[in-house]
């Protein structure tokens, strides 16, 4: 159905006029997505839903992304329209991940990989090969996704796709950092910011920046990761507050590998007051362990333990014994320096078995480190 000649689609100066009137406007778009599937206008239903999907994942607005998205999924599945079925799949399945709901999320991305595998659409498959990837990389399954990556990176580089190429550029440089390969992830971020650049993609910009931040961190040259990270904060503060929240706890990091722990603090404290508006409790538990650590740094032990109790908690509800892990570490430190060793060696202790699950380097080099700490103590 096309709609009236008469009607002026509404046009805005500022992104954030645009993101006022989506805020003013969007329980009547998911009530507008319900209303159509309900007045049998299915093709337009999915269409709403996909939509909304792609803002409603820059804000955590999971209980109107999942409404919708499922609204959708039911329109697509009415019409036997199996490329609108796997576009409503992989919005739940983002839905799920960005949730941290991973097992629902692997069900639903792999639902619509094996429609986009059957019904010959190459790049929805990439896309969706993709998504296996990052799923196997919060699963620290480095090797597979790896593999996914490196799988979808081919497609898209065969089909002159620039902005999916940089993308899956910039995913492979996150794992060969969780591999401890820093070399090798720098030279992939570079590639992947020319291609961003030349393209305007700001958002991808700024997640290659946070990751070369990292990097750059670790490689010691803290000056450049701190313009990029200045600049990826740049880009955040103009675009999506789930950026924002998560890249400032790298510039928490970068801060205390300075000495400047007190600008380390207050970036927590922000991160984590964006994150608990957002309703990710992950990532707000990592921004607590952040805190911890600087409070730490500080020598304000007692308060840095609280935080990484929290922290530890949230993890440990959660089932994210990678998270959990580093956490504890963290928490075992901040107990040694109030003279609490018993406690710290238990808390180590279940580190370690944590750590043993984990085959790749980086995992590898902290259980050891902590299975060397608890083997002095026990001398």
């Amino acid at each position: 159905m096309a709609p009236p000649t008469e009607i002026t689609p509404l046009s805005f100066a500022t992104a954030e006029e645009a993101d006022a009137w989506f805020t003013a406007e969007q329980d009547n778009l998911v009530a507008a997505t319900r209303t159509a599937a309900e007045a049998a206008l299915p093709r337009l239903a999915w269409h709403l839903a996909v939509l909304l999907g792609s803002v409603f994942m820059h804000r955590n607005a999971f209980d109107a992304w999942f409404a919708t998205a499922r609204i959708g999924l039911g329109a697509a599945r009415s019409l036997n329209d199996r490329r609108a079925e796997a576009e409503a799949l992989e919005s739940l399945g983002k839905a799920h991940f960005q949730a941290r709901q991973l097992t629902e999320a692997a069900e639903y991305h792999h639902a619509a990989l094996a429609i986009r595998r059957d019904i010959g659409d190459e790049h929805g498959t990439a896309v969706s090969i993709n998504a296996l990837g990052l799923l196997a990389l919060r699963h620290r399954r480095l090797t597979d996704a790896l593999a996914h990556f490196g799988e979808s990176l081919d497609i898209f580089t065969r089909r002159d796709d620039q902005r999916w190429r940089a993308l899956l550029l910039s995913n492979l440089a996150e794992t060969r950092y969780e591999l401890g390969d820093l070399a090798d992830a720098v030279t992939l971020l570079d590639q992947a910011l020319a291609v961003q650049r030349g393209i305007d993609d700001r958002g991808q910009e700024g997640n290659s920046l946070f990751f070369l931040s990292m990097t750059l961190r670790e490689l010691g040259r803290t000056d450049d990761a701190q313009t990029a990270i200045e600049r990826a904060l740049a880009i955040a503060e103009r675009g999506s507050p789930v950026w924002l929240a998560h890249w400032l706890v790298e510039y928490a990091r970068l801060q205390r590998a300075v000495g400047r722990p007190a600008e380390a603090l207050e970036a927590t404290h922000r991160a984590a007051t964006i994150q608990r508006r957002l309703g990710d409790r992950s990532r707000e538990a990592m921004a607590w362990d952040g805190a911890g650590e600087a409070y730490r740094d500080l020598g304000q032990p007692d308060q840095a333990i609280a935080f990484h109790l929290r922290a530890a908690a949230v993890h440990r509800q959660l089932g994210d014994d990678w998270q959990l892990a580093l956490t504890m570490d963290h928490l075992a430190t901040a107990l040694i320096d109030v003279g609490r060793a018993e406690e710290a060696h238990r808390w180590w202790s279940e580190a370690g078995a944590l750590l043993s699950s984990f085959p790749d380097p980086r995992a590898e080099r902290l259980r050891r480190r902590v299975e060397s700490v608890l083997g002095e103590s026990a001398g």
